[in-house]
């Protein structure tokens, strides 16, 4: 069962990662073969110049791929150990509701992300790192005492939006 949640969160990885690495290559495409049939050299000369606003949600993108990243492997860490019933405390609406705000990212007009869609995001990161913080909180094993640290580690570093 718990794979079934994972699976929704690595997609959205997925599409994150593809969201970002489209931003990138879209700015730096070249115009295909030239005059004299042979193809140009991609150069990106003629892109513009990005505002502070723009590189903000970039870097905020980037931040939110790595807290994802890290959350993925909490959860990898959990499923391992855990017991039939600490698995159904992780919720799959939250984990769909994840993949869903990648998808409309994706989706989006240019796939460029707006203030809104990565204020979505990060809820539902901080949505998912809460419940997991709750699955474990009661535990006093080893391995949830290092789950509960990293998991605080996550909360505090999301960034503002």
């Amino acid at each position: 069962m718990g794979r079934c949640f994972l699976s929704h969160q690595i997609d959205a990885l997925n599409i994150l990662r593809e969201l970002q690495t489209h931003k990138k290559t879209r700015s730096c495409d070249g115009d295909g073969a030239g005059q004299s049939g042979v193809t140009p050299v991609r150069r990106c000369e003629s892109r513009r110049l990005k505002t502070i606003a723009e590189r903000a949600r970039e870097s905020c993108v980037t931040r939110l791929i790595d807290i994802l990243t890290r959350l993925i492997s909490i959860e990898e860490d959990l499923i391992k150990c855990a017991s039939q019933q600490e698995r159904s405390l992780l919720r799959s609406k939250d984990s769909v509701d994840l993949k869903n705000i990648c998808l409309r990212m994706a989706l989006g007009e240019d796939a460029s992300c707006s203030d809104r869609d990565l204020k979505e995001l990060r809820d539902c990161l901080r949505l998912i790192v809460s419940n997991l913080l709750a699955s474990v909180r009661d535990e006093n094993s080893l391995p949830s005492t290092v789950t509960r640290h990293k998991l605080r580690e996550i909360s505090n570093s999301f960034p503002d939006i």
